[in-house]
């Protein structure tokens, strides 16, 4: 059996981590949620992306 120290640490870092998880999505709830929807957009849009056309990103580095 672990000992019972270490399980009562464990519990409460497990705890702390998700009053602190609740804190930020409390205070960064619409912040994430952009940063999620464009990450989805981007993901649909690259599989409707043309084979042959480049991206956003390789037509800015081409022109560096």
């Amino acid at each position: 059996m672990k000992d019972q120290k270490e399980i009562r640490i464990a519990l409460e870092i497990w705890n702390l981590i998700n009053k602190l998880s609740d804190l930020l999505w409390d205070r960064y709830e619409e912040g994430f949620l952009d940063i999620y929807l464009k990450e989805e957009e981007d993901k649909y849009l690259r599989t409707l992306k043309a084979p042959d056309l480049p991206s956003a990103e390789e037509k800015t580095n081409a022109s560096r």
